[in-house]
């Protein structure tokens, strides 16, 4: 079997780690079912997967560190989940990604500077999380030469006193710095004139 099809099913419960068994798959496609529990780690060990569709389901924990193993990946939909935690920078690892959707979840944490080598992407949707974008030059050029980008429109407030800490979006309050005060409405600075290309189309593939 290459394949794995079930979407619209109304599948309940966890998906069984044995599916990691399934060394031929090449694509997993389980989205709009009431799936629940974390995604199994055990999916890193498909390294002939291309496509992996889990959105629009109810999966919680944090997004596996292993599935940076799967090397020949092309698609990544995790959107429409109770996803938390940070983006595992192992995800840099999966440079014939072009496809990389993460909305929808209540992950958090800046964006991790190793999805930078992900130079192949095309789409990257990230709204309706509490990601932040970092503020550095070389970030930022990465980030307006992917096509179709549709984000929270923030990027994350370094404090001053410390060069890399960076504060939490959603965060609201005023914090008393050495030299000054830095004054946090939102959580995070608006980015201001950057204008994301291309709102991410209601088709998924």
């Amino acid at each position: 079997m290459t394949e794995l099809e079930l979407v619209w099913n109304k599948l309940t419960g966890p998906i069984p780690v044995e599916l990691g068994n399934l060394k031929n798959l090449t694509q997993i496609d389980l989205d709009d079912n009431n799936l629940t529990g974390p995604i199994p780690a055990e999916l890193g060990n498909l390294a002939n997967l291309e496509a992996l569709h889990l959105d629009r389901n109810n999966f919680t924990g944090q997004i596996p560190s292993e599935l940076g193993n799967l090397a020949n990946l092309d698609v990544l939909h995790l959107d429409r989940n109770n996803l938390t935690g940070p983006i595992p920078v192992e995800l840099g690892n999966l440079t014939n990604l072009r496809g990389l959707w993460l909305s929808d979840n209540n992950l958090t944490g800046p964006i991790p500077q190793s999805l930078t080598n992900l130079t192949n992407l095309s789409e990257f949707v990230f709204r309706a999380t509490n990601l932040c974008i970092p503020a550095d030059d070389a970030f930022q050029a990465w980030l307006d030469g992917i096509p179709e980008v549709d984000a929270r429109d923030a990027v994350c407030a370094a404090l001053p006193s410390t060069g890399d800490a960076v504060v939490s979006p959603g965060l609201a309050l005023a914090l008393g710095i050495a030299g000054g005060v830095l004054l946090i409405l939102s959580g995070a600075v608006a980015l201001g004139a950057r204008r994301f290309r291309g709102a991410a189309q209601a088709a998924r593939r």
